[in-house]
């Protein structure tokens, strides 16, 4: 396990008073010295300061659920009635959310695949490294919120890290605690920040809801539910009954089969996320240009549509369809 004793201090959580919500903010220098990433962040201080939660969103600029889950958890969670300390960080790559994409529009990195960071890299690196060393290492337990892309949608899931460690273990109970349908156990990539986090022996969980570009109030609901029961879960806070949604009792443990795009074309999706289809059913059809039918996209298996792309475009190796398998040994999956 990595050692967190050479974590930048840009603030310091042992300062902050008791009972307090603290308005902070981090700035990330550019390549030229020019430009400047400010990344807003609020601290709540309860009674005491341990343990140390950390909630954040926006890691692509194109998933805006969680964001707007947490600028309302902001508004409605007392720090009176807090037991340790939660941060709450919206947007973590701001110039990715003003540009509306998922990558950063200064260098076309992805954020999720460059923590640890790198201080002398590019704009995403020493993005990452800012939020990684400046604020990730000060905490004890990770909610990385995501949402699907603009280009499709998804069934609302959580992803723990595989294997038989206690940071993995009490990871995978923390993401059971958010009471949703299903769960999915990943070997995260190398630069994914769940996978680093877990590396120092920081709990991290990633759930996803959402996509398609948009804000529902559902999908907004959700986010915040999750939320309130993993405050429950560490005994941080008590919130009341109505701000939760239905606990899954028995939730599914799934892996995953995928469906790319051979052909470049017009793709019309033929079931929604949700849906449980059967192996050879048709889940869509991509046609060329002139109309004439190019590919079928039929189920290998049995199982339930997890993602769906809904951007009709579409060019080989677009993922199309995944769909969740719930009866079989869990596989280890890969991360496109």
């Amino acid at each position: 396990m990595a050692d967190r004793r050479q974590t930048l201090r840009l603030w310091e959580p042992e300062k902050l008073k008791l009972q307090s919500r603290n308005r902070l903010a981090i700035k990330v220098p550019g390549l030229s010295g020019s430009l400047m990433c400010e990344i807003p962040f609020t601290v709540l201080v309860g009674g005491i300061r341990k343990p140390r939660l950390l909630v954040l969103a926006g890691v692509h600029g194109d998933e805006y659920e969680g964001v707007a889950a947490l600028h309302e958890l902001l508004e409605e969670i007392d720090p009176s009635g807090l037991r340790g300390m939660l941060t709450i960080l919206p947007v973590a790559n701001p110039q990715a959310f003003y540009a509306g994409t998922r990558l950063n529009p200064v260098d076309l990195g992805d954020l999720n695949r460059g923590f640890p960071g790198n201080p002398g890299g590019t704009q995403t690196d020493r993005l990452a490294h800012a939020l990684f060393h400046g604020i990730v290492l000060e905490h004890d337990c990770l909610l990385s919120m995501h949402c699907w892309s603009k280009e499709a949608t998804v069934i609302p899931y959580v992803e723990y890290p595989c294997g038989p460690t206690s940071v993995s273990r009490r990871s995978h109970a923390a993401a059971r605690a958010l009471g949703l349908e299903f769960m999915h156990p990943y070997e995260w990539p190398k630069g994914v920040l769940s996978e680093a986090a877990i590396k120092y022996g920081i709990l991290s969980i990633e759930p996803e809801v959402g996509g398609m570009g948009m804000l529902t109030s559902e999908g907004k609901r959700v986010y915040k539910s999750m939320v309130y029961r993993l405050l429950l879960h560490f005994k941080m806070y008590k919130p009341a009954e109505a701000c939760m949604e239905p606990l899954y009792p028995n939730p599914k443990m799934a892996s995953h089969v995928d469906m790319f795009a051979n052909h470049a074309g017009l793709f019309r999706g033929q079931v929604r996320a949700g849906d449980t289809v059967v192996a050879g059913q048709v889940l869509g059809v991509t046609s060329d240009l002139s109309g004439e039918r190019l590919e079928e996209v039929r189920a290998p298996e049995a199982g339930t549509v997890a993602i769906l792309r809904t951007f009709a475009s579409v060019q080989p190796g677009n993922r199309l369809v995944q769909i969740f398998l719930t009866s079989k040994a869990v596989r280890r999956p890969k991360l496109a």
